[in-house]
């Protein structure tokens, strides 16, 4: 992975093909993966659910990076348009959120290429299923910008090779957001997200405690996790240089305690600090925040913490969970005629 996701949830899948026993095989092959797939034999069928979809059920955070005015300093336009990512975890719609497409290229009617080339939604990514005798289509199709990737429907790697193409086709819906959110981010904050020492930490050790979902706190790398019941945790991340600011605020105060300063010049401890106005605590609660630091050096010399969640102003009373979704769709099928 290049950079760490500003955000990552279970999205949906479309599936459009002629083949109703392929629909069936493809909800099998990647319903375990915490993704939803919804089959299409029609493809005109299909294509109008896409592109309604996009139009009712748009990114809540898709105007993350819009600009404060001349009255307005762009950290606090920046900031406020990063609490919105984390504020999706309210709406349960997010799992419907479409991503990517899966388009076989012989349809009757339309073919894939065409039908992919009438997607409204630019960010939603579209796999192209094609024979053998499709390939040059397909590299056609690729290179004029109607479809992200191509995979061969005979490949005796079928399973393997579509799986992967999901998995690369979500991670790079959600790419777009995280690079639209870097354009308007100073180069050093750029770079903690950017940075691989952090990214394989992120990846490799925070994304195997059975988190499904995960929203940015902050530029430093701080995130929400959630568990697919809506459980959540919180990774706390922060720059040495940081934790030294932090420290010159408490000592001109003259207010932090003997025990909080001990704690942040020792690095041995560091604020589990995230609220949505961006301001820190009263310097003399700071004990209450105060949890221990483990250390990472990267392009920088970073400390992390594992917290409880409520250390975030979040109502998670109102969290809508991955399970409860998955029952409403269990429960509408379970409904019909």
């Amino acid at each position: 992975m290049n950079s760490i996701l500003s955000c990552f949830f279970p999205t949906t899948v479309v599936a459009i093909d002629d083949n109703v026993n392929f629909l069936e095989s493809l909800r099998d092959i990647l319903g375990s993966k915490h993704i939803t797939v919804k089959g299409f034999s029609d493809p005109i069928e299909g294509l109008n659910f896409i592109n309604e979809s996009s139009i009712d059920n748009p990114l809540a955070f898709s105007d993350l990076t819009v600009n404060g005015d001349d009255e307005t300093s762009d950290w606090k336009s920046i900031l406020y348009n990063i609490n919105k990512i984390h504020s999706q975890i309210y709406d349960i719609n997010r799992f419907s959120k479409v991503s990517s497409v899966i388009v076989d290229y012989s349809m009757p009617g339309i073919d894939g290429v065409e039908l992919c080339s009438k997607i409204l939604d630019p960010n939603i990514q579209r796999i192209l299923l094609t024979g053998v005798a499709d390939e040059k289509v397909a590299i056609d199709a690729f290179n004029n910008g109607h479809i992200n990737r191509f995979t061969r429907k005979s490949s005796p790697n079928i399973v393997e090779d579509l799986t992967q193409s999901i998995s690369r086709a979500v991670h790079q819906y959600f790419s777009v957001y995280t690079s639209d959110l870097m354009k308007h981010l100073p180069t050093k904050e750029i770079n903690n997200l950017r940075d691989p020492i952090l990214a394989n930490f992120f990846y490799g050790t925070c994304l195997n405690r059975d988190y499904i979902e995960y929203y940015m706190l902050d530029t430093f790398g701080s995130y929400l996790f959630l568990q697919e019941d809506g459980r959540a945790n919180l990774l706390s991340m922060m720059p040495e240089s940081e934790i030294d600011r932090i420290i010159e605020i408490g000592v001109d105060s003259e207010e932090i305690s003997d025990e909080v300063l001990v704690g942040l010049k020792s690095h041995e401890y560091m604020l589990v600090l995230h609220n949505r106005n961006g301001t820190l605590p009263p310097i003399s609660e700071w004990d209450r925040y105060l949890r221990p630091a483990r250390r990472l050096e990267g392009y920088q010399t970073y400390y992390f913490a594992f917290a409880e969640s409520n250390m975030l102003d979040l109502d998670f009373g109102k969290i809508k969970s991955f399970n409860q979704f998955r029952k409403s769709i269990e429960n509408t099928k379970n409904n019909k005629i």
